[in-house]
């Protein structure tokens, strides 16, 4: 591999898997969201525009048939959205979110009427940059054939997804464009979320940034 490693940058797995059974009043029995909830749970892990807080539910519900809300909830969990604990949300605040808002919101126990103790957000942006170098990341998976979607492959180790220098330029949350399926995150978020003893369940994985020795990096930041 040519070029020149300049910094490193995190790709977090969480939105791959939802760690915790929580939705919206409006649920049928298919135990799907309502429309509306789904496309906003889309748009947001596209991270291309700032969704507003009405997009989002105010209240959400643990399932019953999942056995409730948790004793203990992590500092960051998923059920198609990204959720923040307060703690996570303090380290949060400290960095340019860009486009970026935490929005908080009520959970409650599988009998709609117990509320679960704590603050808890949701962490939406409308970052996007354009840095992944797929010929830099032959471990990468190329999920389509036009090379338009990327991500890490099964059993996933640090270092084998490459970004190009502008992913070390903005904000300090983003998605990438061909990466998107991952919440991207600055060395300077992580380390500070290391710190604070609220980076357990993020999935981090470390990626680096190298220069582009044939020019390739059209990267952006949005």
């Amino acid at each position: 591999m040519s070029g020149e490693v300049i910094g490193y940058v995190w790709y977090s797995q969480r939105q791959h898997y939802k760690s915790i059974a929580y939705r919206s009043v409006d649920v049928g029995p298919d135990e799907r969201s309502a429309p509306e909830v789904i496309e906003t749970m889309w748009e947001d892990k596209r991270g291309r525009q700032l969704l507003p807080r009405s997009a989002f539910p105010e209240k959400m519900f643990a399932v019953a048939e999942y056995g409730g809300a948790p004793k203990r909830h992590p500092n960051v969990f998923t059920n198609g959205f990204v959720m923040v604990s307060s703690k996570a949300a303090d380290v949060l605040r400290q960095f340019d979110l860009g486009a970026g808002a935490l929005y908080p919101v009520e959970l409650f126990d599988k009998d709609r009427v117990t509320p679960v103790e704590g603050e808890f957000f949701y962490l939406t942006h409308g970052n996007s940059k354009d840095s992944f170098l797929p010929d830099k990341s032959p471990e990468a998976w190329n999920n389509y054939r036009d090379g338009s979607v990327w991500s890490p492959p099964p059993n996933p180790l640090d270092d084998q997804l490459f970004y190009g220098p502008s992913a070390l330029e903005g904000p300090d949350i983003w998605r990438e464009e061909r990466t998107y399926w991952g919440l991207m995150m600055s060395d300077r978020l992580v380390q500070a979320l290391k710190k604070a003893g609220a980076s357990r369940g993020w999935l981090l994985l470390r990626c680096p940034v190298a220069t582009a020795s044939n020019g390739c990096d059209a990267g952006r930041a949005a």
